[in-house]
């Protein structure tokens, strides 16, 4: 049986001479470049090919375990919305690749709200708004999330979220969202940022109506800070 001679091509001086005598005199330098160099071209070559064959492993391992998280998601909402639902949807936001925790932080506002828990409904909206802070679902829950916070009693903090909230409104679509937040603002006896926002909003909001309700709630706000800041004296 003939033996494959497998010494480099840099080695066959006749098979050399002979693709030589084929190749231009103008390409005769890079091809004579290419021959003393073929072994670390080729190693080059195959480390390409492994890189790009990782890469394709790895966007398939990720595939599949989106995949997965999806499909572990549709299982947990089957069963009855309830405490044992929301913890299994928190294991699951644990283990899940970070471009899952957006669609299992919705699953777990869906159960939240589902169950009347506002405690929860306003932890699974942070993450949502956390997840997807740029567009207008994280904006809708992080407005969601001060509304819970609101409602529990807790102003001052519903006044963060909204205070950071606001600037990223366009002015048309924003006027709500600071009139929630100078009647958040007055029930935390914030009255100095309360009469602020309104007067703001008396000075640029699109709607007559609305700038004569902002203008009216500035006036009785400033007479409040004022009172505050006489009494502090």
């Amino acid at each position: 049986m003939p033996r494959v001679d497998s010494s480099p091509l840099a080695q066959d001086q006749t098979l050399l001479d002979n693709i030589q005598s084929e190749v231009s005199t103008e390409s005769r330098p890079l091809f004579t470049f290419i021959v003393n160099n073929s072994k670390y071209i080729v190693a080059v070559i195959v480390l390409l090919i492994v890189s790009l064959l990782g890469t394709a492993v790895y966007r398939y391992v990720q595939t599949s375990r989106q995949q997965e998280t999806l499909e572990s998601i549709a299982k947990i909402m089957q069963h009855p919305a309830d405490a044992k639902q929301i913890a299994s949807l928190e294991e699951l936001q644990k283990t899940c690749p970070s471009s899952m925790q957006l669609p299992v932080a919705v699953a777990m506002v869906q159960s939240a709200v589902a169950q009347d828990n506002r405690e929860k409904a306003a932890e699974a909206y942070a993450k949502v708004a956390a997840a997807d802070y740029d567009n207008p679902l994280g904006l809708a829950s992080a407005i969601s999330q001060a509304g819970e916070m609101l409602f529990a009693g807790k102003y001052d903090e519903g006044v963060k979220i909204l205070q950071g909230i606001a600037p990223r409104l366009p002015e048309a679509s924003g006027v709500q969202v600071k009139m929630m937040l100078a009647e958040a603002a007055s029930r935390a006896g914030q009255y100095e940022l309360a009469a602020r926002t309104y007067e703001e909003l008396a000075a640029n909001a699109p709607q007559a109506l609305d700038r004569e309700y902002s203008a009216f709630r500035a006036k009785d706000l400033r007479i409040m800070a004022k009172n505050e800041a006489d009494t502090g004296k």
